[in-house]
């Protein structure tokens, strides 16, 4: 028999699903990977097609709904609600995040889709304290995705680029700065930007 969720978990601060399932399993699915993966046909023919949903880093669940004894509904904030999300298509994604999560980005930069027309932003990252031992870097220049425009689009997208990425940037334990300036939510990103983060996580470290 195929795994079953024990547990659906919707974190709406994060845009995240984390499932667990009942041989283990324990997978954190972002709502803008489960909305451009979605299992619905005209998603699917669009996929298919090399036709990639894009600008979903803001999108939500709004709501989950059984759906019989082996699937659920999810009903997501840009009215996208015809995904039938079975466990195995759950666990399927689950196990299968990077490899997809790659293989979109790539998709995307080969359509030109991963930056705006015109000039591509850049900015400049510094990492420092726990943050910048974990994912082992100081600096780094960085292409602006296309969508991205302020400090949580930004730092959401970060939390994409893999599992050392998406644990340490906690944004309950994360100091930003732009531009040496202290940074909200909603500042805006611009190119050239100075982007400062600095984090008190660690991995192996317990709470308190």
């Amino acid at each position: 028999m195929s795994p079953i969720p024990e547990e659906l978990r919707l974190d709406r601060q994060a845009r995240e699903l984390h499932v667990r399932f009942d041989d283990g399993a324990q997978f954190v699915l972002p709502c803008e990977y489960l909305r451009i993966f979605s299992p619905s046909a005209e998603a699917k023919m669009a996929r298919a097609r090399g036709d990639w949903i894009t600008g979903k880093q803001s999108v939500n669940i709004e709501r989950i709904e059984p759906y019989g004894t082996y699937a659920v509904r999810l009903y997501f904030s840009d009215k996208h609600d015809t995904g039938i999300y079975s466990w195995e298509c759950l666990y399927q994604l689950g196990q299968d995040r990077q490899k997809n999560w790659q293989q979109y980005l790539t998709d995307l930069k080969q359509r030109n889709q991963s930056t705006p027309e015109g000039e591509e932003q850049v900015i400049t990252l510094l990492l420092s304290g726990a943050l910048a031992e974990e994912v082992e870097m100081e600096r780094v220049d960085v292409a602006l995705p296309s969508e991205t425009s302020t400090v949580a689009e930004f730092l959401y997208w970060l939390r994409q680029q893999g599992d050392d990425w998406h644990e340490a940037i906690d944004p309950r334990r994360l100091t930003t700065m732009v531009n040496q300036q202290p940074a909200e939510p909603a500042t805006r990103l611009h190119n050239g930007d100075e982007v400062s983060l600095t984090s008190t996580y660690t991995k192996n470290r317990p709470d308190g």
